[in-house]
């Protein structure tokens, strides 16, 4: 999946980012139009899409929108 950079993040969102992605463990994460930055835990086993779902990580158009938390190119920058 490619990054939904569209939405714009703030930096104190993408300094969340990297300490999630220095946990080691694996988090998704949707870009609401009202809510921003949400970032999700996905469990050892489970599947992110069913993670997503539950928290409601969907587009505008309905669709089920998630991307992993080592995708935003903020980290890179």
């Amino acid at each position: 999946m490619a990054c939904n950079c569209s939405k714009p993040i703030t930096k104190s969102e993408c300094a969340m980012l990297r300490e999630f992605n220095e946990d080691g463990r694996m988090f998704i994460y949707h870009i609401f139009d009202d809510k921003g930055l949400v970032v999700a835990y996905v469990p050892e086993g489970e599947n992110p899409n069913d993670i997503a779902h539950e928290r409601g990580f969907y587009n505008e158009k309905g669709e089920l929108e998630w991307y992993l938390t080592t995708e935003h190119p903020c980290l890179w920058e």
